[in-house]
């Protein structure tokens, strides 16, 4: 292994909210001139925000909701995109919206992330050090004072848009089972509904295996198994309490059933069981 690459992931304080807007309708006057003049019918004159019986100004970042949003804010950060290249040499240089991957030579990774602090707070794009993380699987001296000290060198692996990206299994397996143990607590929370319908509506939709099924398609199921049993037991207690209220007559054939297809009159739900056994091996065939 280089023992002179160094990986930063960058991330940006409220990003879409504070980007600056003037920056914003300079690029799309000149990158996307043909809707210039509706960009600037949106966005040319602060909104009122309104409150009770009192209002503010929103006078920086995208609206909300806006289709245009995610464009509108990578023309801004393009332009530091752009001087990042100018001024590095980099092994990879990739992002995702305010998400930013950043791998090369130490000194080069440190340059960028002094150009990312200096040039960002003019675009509106305000570094948050408590969320950016270094990670340098291999030691490099140089790598003492390059770096902010507040800035999170984890030792094991890091989270990139979500991904796991370490050769240690243990820290993979802890991530996996962090990850199913919130989605137990948060499909936990359905029961405050008190509406069987409803609750079972998002266990389907968004609150049920949605929330691991990445996690299952990039971490080798063998990683996961503790994650899974977590996750499937905490599943089936939700399921129980929607079907019977907590009461008796739901064993394993009902919850055999809750698993179906709704076409086969069942509830339409998924276990992370059944998923870890294709989701892994679909993503390593796509990829």
């Amino acid at each position: 292994m280089d023992a002179s690459l160094t990986m930063l992931t960058v991330d940006f304080t409220n990003a879409f909210n504070i980007v600056d807007r003037t920056s914003m309708l300079l690029e799309v006057r000149k990158l996307c001139p043909s809707i210039s003049s509706w960009v600037e019918y949106l966005y040319g004159q602060p909104a009122r925000l309104y409150m009770g019986d009192y209002y503010i100004y929103s006078s920086t970042g995208v609206q909300q909701g806006d289709p245009l949003g995610p464009l509108l804010f990578s023309l801004v950060l393009h332009r530091l995109i752009a001087k990042i290249n100018e001024q590095c040499s980099l092994s990879l240089h990739a992002w995702y919206l305010d998400d930013g991957t950043i791998i090369g030579d130490t000194a080069e990774v440190a340059k960028a992330l002094a150009v990312v602090q200096t040039e960002g707070p003019e675009l509106g794009l305000i570094l948050n050090i408590r969320k950016t993380e270094i990670f340098w699987p291999s030691c490099d001296e140089r790598r003492d004072g390059m770096f902010h000290v507040g800035i999170s060198r984890p030792d094991n692996g890091v989270k990139l848009l979500g991904g796991v990206v370490s050769l240690d299994v243990e820290f993979v397996k802890e991530l996996a089972i962090r990850r199913a143990e919130k989605a137990v607590n948060l499909m936990q929370v359905l029961s405050k509904l008190r509406d069987p319908q409803s609750e079972l509506l998002l266990l389907r939709a968004c609150m049920g295996i949605s929330k691991l099924i990445f996690g299952l398609r990039i971490c080798c199921p063998e990683y996961t198994t503790a994650a899974v049993d977590i996750f499937d037991r905490g599943l089936r207690e939700v399921v129980e309490g929607i079907v019977v209220c907590g009461g008796p007559f739901f064993g394993e054939f009902q919850w055999g059933l809750s698993t179906l297809l709704i076409r086969y009159g069942g509830l339409g739900l998924y276990t992370v069981m059944e998923a870890s056994q294709y989701a892994f091996l679909a993503s390593r065939v796509q990829s």
